[in-house]
């Protein structure tokens, strides 16, 4: 009886056997495809990631380029700003030209420093028209564009300029004003003729070192 069981049992451990074998292969097979999941889960995971990293920097690269196009745009401003206030301000030909039409003498005269003329000189625009009629009434139209005329020739604005004398120099139409600065540090006189329909034009400018006879 037990050499039966004995031939039973050897019989059966194959059979066993074969049977782990299957489920080992089983559970191998299952690890292998876990393993291939897991690891494309990974290798998936780093490519989404490393793609991330490349598109941050073709934004920024990009907003690079749009800052340095925009700032070429403010140069270009700048220059047009630039070149506008180069236009308004005289240029140095000018200046040389409104120079080289300034004459300056001497003068015998002892209260006088210096005799200027200038070409450039233009006549005071005049709104007056008709007859011409020279006045010396100070709240004249005649009279505000001899004002006009004698600030042309020396620069001194009505508000800060004394006119100690404006009259006639010798015909209806010349006139010949002595005017200083409010602090008196500048004196001068101012001969003047009239154009017509154009206005009174300053034909002579005398710098005076004293008002003690100058009118």
């Amino acid at each position: 009886m037990s050499e039966r069981q004995t031939r039973s049992s050897r019989h059966l451990q194959p059979s066993q056997n074969k049977k782990l074998d299957k489920l080992l292969n089983v559970l191998i097979g299952i690890v292998v495809i876990l393993i291939i999941i897991v690891a494309t889960f990974v290798f998936k995971w780093q490519d989404d990631a490393g793609k991330t990293e490349k598109d941050e920097p073709i934004q920024e690269q990009k907003n690079d380029k749009e800052d340095v196009k925009e700032e070429p745009s403010k140069e270009k401003n700048n220059d047009g700003t630039a070149q506008k206030e180069t236009e308004e301000e005289p240029t140095d030909e000018t200046q040389t030209s409104e120079q080289d039409a300034t004459i300056e003498t001497t003068s015998d005269n002892p209260i006088v420093d210096k005799v200027v003329t200038n070409k450039s000189w233009k006549p005071t625009p005049t709104t007056q028209t008709g007859q011409h009629v020279s006045s010396y009434d100070d709240k004249s139209v005649d009279w505000a564009e001899k004002v006009a005329a004698v600030t042309t020739a020396t620069g001194i604005e009505k508000d800060n300029m004394i006119i100690w004398r404006l009259q006639n120099n010798g015909g209806a139409n010349s006139a010949i004003a002595t005017v200083s600065t409010n602090d008196k540090t500048q004196m001068y006189r101012v001969s003047m003729e009239w154009v017509d329909n154009e206005g009174w034009l300053p034909v002579k400018l005398e710098q005076l070192n004293t008002l003690n006879g100058a009118y």
